[in-house]
């Protein structure tokens, strides 16, 4: 199975993106339960979502995610090691092809300067941007994040469940470049319509913007 195989697999679906930001953890996973969902690396799990696909930029992730995943996309070099596969390849994992690697900075550019090869995925800064191109790619119509806040949420960077995970996993809980994420998940949005004419939104666990008295601290 490649990546090309998959292509406008869910033609039509709303694919539900899931990161690991404080606002995660205010939703109840049975929500999820009737829909796809596509795990950024460790949130879908943590969370308690029954079946997911993933994405990750880490093959160590992968090969963790893999165990529990349907499905499990991730790029043909780990961004840390910048070294091919290790090993055995589980049959539910995909790999997206890609030129050499360069770890993105404010200026990442997926219109002209760092544009996918084709049949492969954008990378920017985050994992999470897999995780949405590969939304687009299997055909999504709608595109939802839940947890893409890039701030922290009453004084959390990431839900409880999925910093607790990591840290009992033996993984650095997470980078909070957060002007950096937010700037490059706004370049992806315009991007994504572009290239696919799908909308990106995000899920709000409340009733409002006013977040129910909860505290919010952007970019």
């Amino acid at each position: 199975m490649s990546l090309e195989s998959i292509r406008d697999e869910r033609r039509g679906e709303t694919a539900w993106v899931l990161g690991s930001g404080g606002s995660t953890g205010y939703i109840d996973p049975d929500f999820f339960s009737d829909k796809w969902v596509i795990s950024t690396n460790f949130s879908a799990p943590m969370l308690g979502v029954k079946v997911w696909d993933a994405f990750s930029h880490y093959h160590k992730v992968t090969k963790k995610l893999a165990e529990q995943a349907s499905m499990v996309v991730t790029l043909e070099k780990d961004t840390l090691s910048l070294m091919s596969w290790q090993g055995d390849v589980p049959d539910n994992v995909l790999f997206a092809p890609q030129a050499d690697y360069n770890p993105p900075g404010s200026s990442w550019d997926p219109f002209r300067k760092h544009k996918p090869l084709a049949n492969s995925l954008v990378y920017g800064s985050s994992s999470i941007h897999g995780a949405i191109h590969l939304a687009a790619h299997m055909g999504a119509s709608h595109i939802v994040l839940l947890g893409a806040d890039c701030g922290m949420l009453d004084g959390r960077n990431r839900f409880d469940d999925y910093e607790t995970g990591l840290r009992a996993m033996g993984y650095p809980e997470g980078h909070t470049p957060w002007k950096l994420y937010d700037h490059h998940l706004q370049v992806l949005k315009r991007w994504i319509f572009d290239n696919y004419g799908v909308h990106i939104y995000s899920l709000n666990p409340f009733v409002n913007l006013n977040l129910e008295g909860h505290l919010f601290v952007g970019v």
